[in-house]
């Protein structure tokens, strides 16, 4: 038996996108107001007032905002995707969430 020669790895100084981790950071930050939001209402048993209004708000804001970031940070070509794609799925799914449950409250009046 022979062995196989392989070759070894070559790691680049490839950098990560500054824009993809502001995108995940304020996603993440997006989600953590709209658990926030969520159980202050849970607790109020559906009359928590308008605290949690701009609760949700807020958290609908830094989707949007999140999402502009995620989308701007495919324009650096030379930064590794993964905070890219990271950003963008959390992006959009934040971004949905957020929407749905605005809707869902508006309609609920």
């Amino acid at each position: 038996m022979t062995k196989k020669s392989r070759k070894p790895y070559k790691f680049q100084n490839i950098k990560h996108s500054a824009d993809g981790f502001l995108s995940i950071g304020l996603e993440v930050t997006s989600l953590l107001l709209l658990v926030i939001e969520i159980a202050l209402s849970i607790r109020a048993r559906g009359q928590a007032g308008g605290f949690t209004g701009y609760l949700g708000f807020a958290a609908l804001m830094m989707a949007v905002m999140g999402l502009i970031f995620a989308i701007i940070s495919w324009k650096d070509e030379e930064a590794h995707d993964t905070s890219k794609r990271v950003g963008t799925l959390m992006g959009i799914g934040a971004v949905l969430i957020n929407v749905i449950l605005f809707v869902l409250g508006i309609a609920g009046r």
